[in-house]
Protein backbone atom coordinates (compact mmCIF):
# COMPACT_ATOMS: atom_id res chain seq x y z
CA UNK A 1 0.00 0.00 0.00
CA UNK A 2 1.38 3.49 -1.25
CA UNK A 3 0.67 5.84 1.08
CA UNK A 4 2.51 9.74 1.88
CA UNK A 5 5.59 10.08 3.89
CA UNK A 6 5.09 5.57 4.57
CA UNK A 7 7.94 4.05 5.56
CA UNK A 8 8.30 0.78 2.97
CA UNK A 9 11.59 1.72 2.11
CA UNK A 10 13.38 2.51 6.06
CA UNK A 11 10.91 0.51 8.05
CA UNK A 12 13.79 -1.67 9.31
CA UNK A 13 16.19 1.46 10.79
CA UNK A 14 12.18 1.73 12.85
CA UNK A 15 12.27 -1.95 13.97
CA UNK A 16 15.99 -1.80 14.98
CA UNK A 17 14.81 0.12 17.58
CA UNK A 18 12.36 -1.39 19.18
CA UNK A 19 12.66 -3.46 22.53
CA UNK A 20 10.59 -6.28 23.69
CA UNK A 21 6.73 -5.10 24.10
CA UNK A 22 3.52 -6.93 24.33
CA UNK A 23 1.37 -4.70 22.54
CA UNK A 24 1.79 -2.63 19.86
CA UNK A 25 0.45 0.53 18.82
CA UNK A 26 0.82 2.39 15.76
CA UNK A 27 -0.50 5.73 15.77
CA UNK A 28 -1.05 6.90 12.10
CA UNK A 29 -1.37 3.60 10.26
CA UNK A 30 -1.73 4.63 6.94
CA UNK A 31 0.26 2.12 4.89
CA UNK A 32 1.11 0.52 7.90
CA UNK A 33 4.94 -0.75 6.87
CA UNK A 34 6.13 -1.31 10.25
CA UNK A 35 3.51 -3.26 11.30
CA UNK A 36 3.34 -5.44 8.44
CA UNK A 37 7.21 -6.27 8.57
CA UNK A 38 7.84 -6.44 12.38
CA UNK A 39 7.15 -9.46 14.26
CA UNK A 40 3.24 -9.30 16.02
CA UNK A 41 3.15 -8.69 18.97
CA UNK A 42 -0.03 -10.73 21.38
CA UNK A 43 -1.87 -7.83 20.62
CA UNK A 44 -1.36 -5.14 17.38
CA UNK A 45 -3.35 -1.84 17.07
CA UNK A 46 -3.62 0.20 14.07
CA UNK A 47 -5.53 3.31 14.51
CA UNK A 48 -6.31 5.57 11.53
CA UNK A 49 -8.54 8.81 11.05
CA UNK A 50 -9.10 7.65 7.21
CA UNK A 51 -11.92 5.02 6.87
CA UNK A 52 -10.44 4.77 2.83
CA UNK A 53 -6.97 3.56 4.22
CA UNK A 54 -8.72 1.41 6.81
CA UNK A 55 -10.86 -0.47 3.87
CA UNK A 56 -7.82 -1.42 1.93
CA UNK A 57 -6.32 -3.63 4.34
CA UNK A 58 -7.19 -7.16 4.89
CA UNK A 59 -4.81 -8.35 7.68
CA UNK A 60 -6.79 -10.44 10.61
CA UNK A 61 -3.36 -10.31 13.18
CA UNK A 62 -4.15 -6.51 13.33
CA UNK A 63 -6.75 -4.86 15.55
CA UNK A 64 -7.80 -1.88 13.48
CA UNK A 65 -9.73 1.59 14.59
CA UNK A 66 -11.32 4.43 13.00
CA UNK A 67 -10.15 6.94 15.03
CA UNK A 68 -8.04 10.16 15.61
CA UNK A 69 -4.27 9.18 17.53
CA UNK A 70 -5.04 12.16 20.07
CA UNK A 71 -8.29 10.41 21.08
CA UNK A 72 -7.14 6.99 21.28
CA UNK A 73 -3.65 8.35 23.38
CA UNK A 74 -6.13 10.40 25.39
CA UNK A 75 -8.17 7.27 26.76
CA UNK A 76 -6.25 4.48 26.38
CA UNK A 77 -5.58 3.01 29.42
CA UNK A 78 -1.76 2.20 29.24
CA UNK A 79 -0.39 0.02 31.62
CA UNK A 80 3.51 -0.01 30.55
CA UNK A 81 3.59 -3.03 28.65
CA UNK A 82 3.12 -1.51 25.02
CA UNK A 83 5.20 0.27 22.33
CA UNK A 84 3.66 3.19 20.21
CA UNK A 85 5.27 3.69 17.35
CA UNK A 86 3.67 7.14 15.63
CA UNK A 87 4.38 8.65 12.52
CA UNK A 88 2.22 11.61 12.41
CA UNK A 89 1.75 14.34 9.24
CA UNK A 90 5.10 16.11 8.96
CA UNK A 91 5.21 19.47 9.96
CA UNK A 92 4.25 22.18 6.69
CA UNK A 93 7.47 24.26 7.10
CA UNK A 94 9.85 21.36 8.04
CA UNK A 95 8.73 19.54 4.12
CA UNK A 96 9.84 20.05 1.13
CA UNK A 97 6.49 19.42 -0.16
CA UNK A 98 3.98 22.05 1.31
CA UNK A 99 1.29 21.62 -0.99
CA UNK A 100 -2.33 21.46 0.30
CA UNK A 101 -3.96 18.21 -0.10
CA UNK A 102 -0.79 15.90 0.49
CA UNK A 103 -2.04 14.23 3.02
CA UNK A 104 -5.90 13.65 3.43
CA UNK A 105 -5.79 14.59 7.23
CA UNK A 106 -2.98 16.92 7.59
CA UNK A 107 -1.78 18.58 10.98
CA UNK A 108 -1.70 21.84 12.16
CA UNK A 109 1.26 23.15 14.29
CA UNK A 110 -1.12 23.47 17.43
CA UNK A 111 -1.75 19.89 16.75
CA UNK A 112 1.80 19.06 16.47
CA UNK A 113 2.10 20.43 19.73
CA UNK A 114 -0.95 18.73 21.49
CA UNK A 115 0.66 15.09 19.93
CA UNK A 116 3.61 15.82 21.82
CA UNK A 117 2.25 16.97 24.87
CA UNK A 118 -0.50 13.03 24.86
CA UNK A 119 3.33 10.93 24.01
CA UNK A 120 5.28 13.11 26.71
CA UNK A 121 2.18 11.75 29.56
CA UNK A 122 1.82 8.01 28.55
CA UNK A 123 3.99 5.37 30.30
CA UNK A 124 5.38 2.97 28.31
CA UNK A 125 8.06 3.07 24.87
CA UNK A 126 7.86 5.68 22.24
CA UNK A 127 9.25 6.34 18.89
CA UNK A 128 7.80 9.53 16.89
CA UNK A 129 9.15 9.79 13.61
CA UNK A 130 9.53 13.05 11.66
CA UNK A 131 12.32 15.91 10.45
CA UNK A 132 13.95 17.96 12.65
CA UNK A 133 12.51 21.36 14.09
CA UNK A 134 12.85 23.53 16.51
CA UNK A 135 9.36 22.14 17.80
CA UNK A 136 10.50 18.79 18.31
CA UNK A 137 13.59 19.66 19.73
CA UNK A 138 12.17 21.77 22.58
CA UNK A 139 9.38 19.20 23.48
CA UNK A 140 11.33 16.13 23.22
CA UNK A 141 14.80 17.85 24.46
CA UNK A 142 15.64 14.64 26.85
CA UNK A 143 14.31 11.69 24.35
CA UNK A 144 17.34 10.01 22.38
CA UNK A 145 17.53 10.43 18.94
CA UNK A 146 18.43 8.25 15.81
CA UNK A 147 18.73 9.83 12.14
CA UNK A 148 19.19 8.29 9.16
CA UNK A 149 19.06 9.30 5.14
CA UNK A 150 15.98 8.27 3.12
CA UNK A 151 14.62 9.05 0.01
CA UNK A 152 11.69 11.22 -0.89
CA UNK A 153 9.77 12.49 -4.24
CA UNK A 154 13.27 15.29 -4.34
CA UNK A 155 16.00 13.53 -3.63
CA UNK A 156 16.90 12.33 -0.33
CA UNK A 157 16.06 13.61 3.81
CA UNK A 158 17.41 12.86 6.85
CA UNK A 159 14.71 11.35 8.86
CA UNK A 160 14.63 11.73 12.86
CA UNK A 161 13.46 9.25 15.59
CA UNK A 162 12.96 10.01 18.59
CA UNK A 163 12.71 7.58 21.59
CA UNK A 164 11.99 7.94 25.24
CA UNK A 165 14.14 5.24 26.48
CA UNK A 166 17.61 4.43 26.40
CA UNK A 167 19.17 2.77 22.85
CA UNK A 168 17.83 -1.12 23.34
CA UNK A 169 20.22 -3.41 24.27
CA UNK A 170 17.19 -6.51 23.69
CA UNK A 171 14.76 -6.09 20.45
CA UNK A 172 11.65 -7.80 19.27
CA UNK A 173 12.69 -8.46 15.94
CA UNK A 174 16.29 -9.33 15.29
CA UNK A 175 15.51 -9.86 11.37
CA UNK A 176 16.50 -6.66 9.78
CA UNK A 177 19.38 -6.15 12.41
CA UNK A 178 22.13 -3.70 10.01
CA UNK A 179 22.69 -0.74 8.93
CA UNK A 180 22.49 -2.06 5.02
CA UNK A 181 21.59 -4.59 3.24
CA UNK A 182 24.89 -5.66 3.16
CA UNK A 183 25.64 -5.53 6.45
CA UNK A 184 21.88 -7.17 7.08
CA UNK A 185 23.00 -10.30 5.03
CA UNK A 186 26.47 -10.59 6.37
CA UNK A 187 24.46 -11.28 10.05
CA UNK A 188 21.97 -13.55 8.94
CA UNK A 189 24.69 -15.67 7.06
CA UNK A 190 26.53 -15.89 10.31
CA UNK A 191 23.29 -16.43 11.97
CA UNK A 192 22.80 -19.08 9.72
CA UNK A 193 26.39 -20.67 9.95
CA UNK A 194 26.11 -20.96 13.90
CA UNK A 195 22.71 -22.25 14.09
CA UNK A 196 24.20 -25.18 11.96
CA UNK A 197 27.06 -25.90 13.91
CA UNK A 198 24.51 -25.67 16.79
CA UNK A 199 22.53 -28.13 15.27
CA UNK A 200 25.35 -30.61 14.59
CA UNK A 201 27.00 -30.61 18.38
CA UNK A 202 26.59 -32.95 20.74
CA UNK A 203 23.45 -31.97 22.74
CA UNK A 204 25.35 -31.50 26.18
CA UNK A 205 27.87 -29.59 24.38
CA UNK A 206 25.37 -27.50 22.79
CA UNK A 207 23.58 -27.40 25.94
CA UNK A 208 26.75 -25.97 27.62
CA UNK A 209 27.05 -23.29 25.08
CA UNK A 210 23.68 -21.94 25.14
CA UNK A 211 24.00 -21.92 28.81
CA UNK A 212 27.68 -19.91 28.53
CA UNK A 213 25.51 -17.43 26.32
CA UNK A 214 22.58 -16.59 29.12
CA UNK A 215 25.01 -16.09 31.51
CA UNK A 216 26.88 -13.30 29.13
CA UNK A 217 23.27 -11.66 28.45
CA UNK A 218 22.41 -11.87 32.41
CA UNK A 219 25.71 -10.16 33.17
Amino acid sequence: MIYPGGKGKTYQQIINLIPPHDVYIETHLGGGSVIRHKRAARINIGIEKDIKVIQQWDKPLFKLLHDDAHNFLRTYEFNGSEFVYCDPPYLKSRRKKQRQGYYRYDYSFAEHQELLQLLLKIPCRVIISGYESDLYKEMLHDWNTHTFSSVCHKGTATEWLWMNYPFPLELHDYRYLGSNFRERERIKLKTRRWVRKLKNMPILERQALLHAAQTIKEF
